[in-house]
């Protein structure tokens, strides 16, 4: 089974290839933690090419290619960017070793590809550039596209939900969201991340954002309630030491 989709190189249509993934992974009965490594990975390679590798304002189309093999499913983006080989980083290059802020703030949307993909493959030419994601499946999943939030104060203790995906597409409205946050004396905040299905590397470097604020604001963040699979982002990014999970 192959299936292709081609959209503009604006982050507005990051949301469309995440609908395409989720509707691949029904259609193949795909475990949700599957499909969510997919979608973390392209979403990250995708914003990446989006931010990166065009000039301000230069219009460009990438086409995302997916198929299925014998227990692989393979995704091909092409684009006409600017080229970049995300399989070797600036460190590996130079051989100097990043510190875990720096991979929380310069390679993590590239550590995120390398981790959860099984095989990771670059070429280009002239004229294209192709990154080839191959992850290993065994042939039900609810789509969630929206970020939900609910911010309310008890007592002295503010607690926000939220629930759905945490994105790329989603981060700015996020952001909004905690910016009176960030000025508040002595915060006790609890995120209850019960309904929290997908958090991208743009979702994780808001949360660590709002974590830096309340340490220097003298007060305490602590993460709730968060699902197995989330946690693991969390974990294999080296994320978990920096907050308060139960």
């Amino acid at each position: 089974m192959e299936k292709e989709i081609t959209i503009e190189n604006q982050v507005e249509e990051i949301a469309i290839i995440a609908q395409f993934i989720e509707e691949l992974g029904i259609s193949l009965h795909l475990p949700s933690g599957i499909t969510m490594s997919l979608n973390l990975a392209i979403e990250e390679a995708i914003s990446n090419i989006i931010h990166h590798g065009y000039p301000q304002n230069q219009k460009g189309e990438i086409i995302l290619k997916t198929s299925v093999a014998p227990g692989l499913l393979i995704a091909q983006i092409i684009d006409d960017g600017i080229s970049f080989d995300p399989t070797k980083s600036e460190n590996e290059a130079s051989g100097d070793a990043l510190s875990l802020e720096q991979q929380l703030t310069q390679g993590l949307g590239l550590f995120l590809i390398r981790r959860t993909m099984d095989k990771v493959e670059y070429h280009s030419t002239d004229s294209q550039n192709e990154l080839i994601l191959t992850k290993k499946i065994d042939m039900d999943f609810k789509p969630e596209a929206t970020l939900k939030t609910n911010l309310c104060k008890i007592e002295e203790v503010i607690i926000l939900t939220v629930e759905g995906r945490l994105d790329t597409a989603n981060t700015n409205e996020f952001n909004a969201l905690i910016q009176p946050l960030l000025s508040i004396q002595n915060p006790n905040i609890i995120i209850n991340c019960e309904g929290l299905l997908y958090i991208s590397s743009s979702g994780l470097r808001s949360l660590i954002t709002l974590q830096k604020s309340v340490k220097q604001h003298s007060g305490q963040l602590v993460l709730e309630a968060m699902r197995p699979e989330i946690r693991k982002i969390f974990d294999m990014t080296g994320c978990s030491s920096l907050f308060i999970i139960r």
